[in-house]
């Protein structure tokens, strides 16, 4: 009987020690998740692409261990340089695996499902892409572009776990999703004109408590703010040697949006010229803007960049002209007294292409998503889009100058 006594104690021993572990376990995973809520709640993630800003809110209340997984590839500049590749018009747009030509990246091991949480694949939702098995996700994902129910978890199938939504940018992905798709390979619905995350970066919100009273008038008074109405290069890059804050001005010819915002330009340059440096600048990152840049330093090394800029704008933007190679190019500087040899000369001096190709270099440099945009003192980049459009873009920029003028004195 004694001997039974001690057995029964034991099994008790054992269940009541199970039980506390388990406790412990819970209490400790709760306490994981409530600081996975306090750490990331409200967070955004903003993607810098090749056609605008998209910006991603965080849910780390419904899905804790997805977010942690997601801000983790961000922080290690993951996602910089990768494309969406894969987009089904009106249903979803897929990205964060693969890089330019569809080159896999590297991926930490696969995380838990958490489909379960409430969250549905409804429109403008972000979730987690994954294989056939349910716990197979790494570090791609969709944003859903319609409703979509089959997605979501049900009581005998796991789901596409759901960890935010998209709060701004949503048109962008959907227009880039209607574009025409291509096989790459294996990969069906591949975007056939690239779509590209240049960087993504987290931003929190802004405490007043936490940033400290000695901070809090800089804080409520400063109208604009760095990383939400204009963004702050990596590295400074002045492009001359002035005593006047610098302003470049980056374009192409075959864009709509620089010609529409061109008078503004001239306008608000006109007004700035005693504290400002101004400059254009020609943008590449393709062929065609190739072009159009040798065709802007062409201009210059003749002389005739302020004659020539608007009636070039009109020709490619509102009139459609065909200018693709020198001699069309050349044919129209000839029919505004430019005579055909002497473009040509300069078009195909060495001169000319290297500063093309600087041009390049530049963009890159720049980290530029888009165009029109504005680097001011060589420290800040400036595009409608973030500002909040044209006329807040101008009072962007006025305000960099100023802050710019006050720091050089």
């Amino acid at each position: 009987m004694k001997k039974i006594l001690t057995i029964a104690g034991l099994i008790l021993a054992f269940v009541l020690a199970a039980f506390i572990l388990m406790e412990g376990e819970s209490t400790t995973d709760q306490a994981r998740l409530d600081e996975i809520n306090k750490k990331y709640h409200q967070h955004l993630v903003v993607f810098e692409t090749n056609k605008g800003k998209i910006t991603i809110e965080l849910n780390a209340k419904k899905a804790p261990n997805t977010v942690v997984n997601f801000v983790n590839y961000v922080k290690q500049g993951f996602y910089d340089n990768t494309i969406f590749h894969r987009a089904i018009p009106g249903v979803i747009i897929q990205g964060g695996g693969f890089e330019s030509n569809m080159i896999a990246k590297n991926v930490r091991g696969p995380i838990l499902n958490e489909s379960d949480n409430g969250l549905l694949n409804v429109k403008g939702s972000i979730s987690m892409a994954r294989k056939s098995h349910p716990n197979s996700a790494t570090s791609q994902f969709f944003v859903n572009l319609r409703n979509n129910p089959k997605l979501d978890y049900t009581d005998n199938k796991a789901g596409y776990a759901v960890f935010g939504k998209v709060v701004e940018g949503l048109d962008i992905l959907e227009l880039a999703a209607q574009a025409e798709t291509v096989n790459h390979g294996s990969h069906q619905n591949v975007p056939n004109e690239e779509f590209k995350i240049l960087s993504a970066g987290i931003l929190a919100p802004i405490k007043l408590k936490e940033v400290g009273a000695s901070k809090k008038t800089s804080v409520s008074t400063e109208k604009f703010q760095q990383g939400v109405h204009y963004v702050p290069l990596k590295q400074p890059l002045p492009l001359l040697n002035t005593d006047k804050v610098e302003v470049v001005a980056a374009f192409s010819y075959g864009c709509g949006h620089c010609y529409g915002i061109y008078p503004a330009t001239q306008e608000w340059k006109s007004k700035q010229q005693s504290k400002i440096a101004f400059s254009y600048f020609s943008a590449v990152w393709n062929e065609a803007m190739r072009l159009y840049a040798r065709t802007y330093y062409t201009a210059i090394a003749l002389g005739v960049e302020e004659q020539m800029h608007l009636p070039l704008f009109e020709a490619i933007v509102i009139h459609q002209q065909k200018l693709s190679n020198k001699e069309e190019l050349a044919t129209f500087f000839a029919s505004y007294g430019v005579p055909k040899e002497k473009f040509i000369e300069k078009f195909d001096d060495p001169e000319t292409v290297k500063r093309v190709t600087q041009a390049e270099k530049l963009t890159k440099a720049f980290n530029l998503a888009s165009v029109p945009e504005f680097i001011v003192a060589g420290k800040y980049r400036v595009d409608p889009m973030r500002a909040g459009g044209q006329k807040d873009m101008f009072e962007v920029i006025d305000f960099l100058v100023e802050k710019e003028t006050a720091a050089n004195k």
